[in-house]
């Protein structure tokens, strides 16, 4: 039981930003955690090409007709301009149909389209007519949205010791460099090569490593943490009740570590369930052991709860740099009393 009082949090909210300008996501170098947002989830349920091309003439003159580039461009600018992906779903019609949305999404597009997709279209609602009653809300009308900040911000320039957490929150706008690292997850520019590296070291050795999850921007962090809080609210806890027990499995977002890309879960290739298991596991063994050599610790060790907020996992992985990890896991300590000590 995690005895460590947490900060009670909205139930909803997401980046305020999660698009970029368009690049194509056949292209994979630098990109930022905005635009890896739009390549990563799957917008096909609300796209139709035909009438793509027949509503943006202009988007036809510069790249043609080929169905697949016409819905990459959409992800990747179009979105963001505001295009409508089809007749059956209109972005600010959608938004402006629904003020509970509107608290919880703000100016986000990209976010209203993914709730439309994983929520709104079971639930019934309505995406291409206003509804009676109803008026058209501008984007620009609407504030970003995100988790308070606390009264001093994470120094993000000391990037590999960037405390991250339920009392040191990260602005929900915050979207790292990443690069493609492996099984088609994201990791900081500057610490890909270096999982890269463990896992083909760990390979050489006879062991099969799999990175199950690594960048996570904030958008898709409230999709996860707001899933967890409905499963308890379904057990019959109350919302705060919810809101608590869900943040010591599923931290909200801007209280994510796998926003800074700077974290991964990892298992062995033989058993990916994130669970306590996962401390039985060859991988998870070896990762233990030589996780220091490579500038990362166990993030949320057993028994430690109480300093980090956060339940057990055995496969959770954050980078700190060589000399720090080598400390932390020498010692048996967490990074938040590493950086106390060194008044970081």
């Amino acid at each position: 039981m995690v005895r460590k009082k947490l900060i009670k949090i909205a139930a909803a909210v997401v980046s305020a930003a999660i698009l970029a300008a368009a690049t194509p996501m056949s292209s994979f170098g630098v990109l930022t955690g905005a635009q890896v947002e739009a390549a990563a989830f799957d917008y096909h349920m609300v796209f139709d090409a035909t009438f793509y091309a027949q509503a943006y003439p202009d988007v036809v003159a510069a790249i043609g007709t080929d169905a697949e580039s016409l819905y990459q461009h959409y992800v990747n600018s179009g979105m963001l301009e505001g295009r409508q992906p089809s007749a059956l779903f209109n972005a600010q019609i959608y938004m402006s149909n629904y003020e509970d949305l509107q608290a919880v999404y703000g100016n986000n597009i990209a976010a209203y389209v993914q709730h439309y997709i994983l929520v709104g279209s079971a639930e019934g609602r309505v995406a291409d007519h206003l509804l009676p009653g109803k008026s058209l809300v501008s984007f620009d009308a609407l504030t970003a949205t995100g988790v308070t900040p606390a009264s001093t911000s994470v120094d993000l320039s000391a990037w590999n010791l960037v405390l991250v957490n339920h009392e040191h929150p990260i602005s929900t706008a915050y979207a790292p460099e990443v690069t493609l690292c492996a099984n088609g997850e994201y990791m900081h520019k500057d610490v890909t090569p270096i999982v890269k590296q463990m896992i083909a070291d760990a390979k050489a050795q006879g062991i099969n490593l799999y990175l199950v999850s690594g960048y996570r921007s904030s958008s898709r962090q409230t999709y996860l943490y707001n899933r967890k809080v409905n499963y308890y609210k379904r057990l019959g806890y109350s919302q705060a009740d919810s809101e608590y027990l869900a943040a010591t499995v599923v931290n909200p977002p801007g209280q994510s570590e796998h926003q800074t890309g700077l974290c991964m879960d990892i298992t062995d290739a033989g058993y990916t369930s994130l669970t306590e298991d996962q401390e039985n596991t060859a991988g998870y063994k070896w990762v233990l052991e030589h996780c220091a050599e490579y500038g990362f610790i166990l993030r949320y060790p057993k028994g430690r709860e109480d300093v980090t907020g956060i339940i057990y996992e055995p496969w959770h992985f954050r980078y700190v740099g060589v000399d720090a990890a080598t400390e932390i896991m020498s010692r048996g300590i967490t990074l938040e009393e590493y950086i106390a000590e060194n008044s970081l």
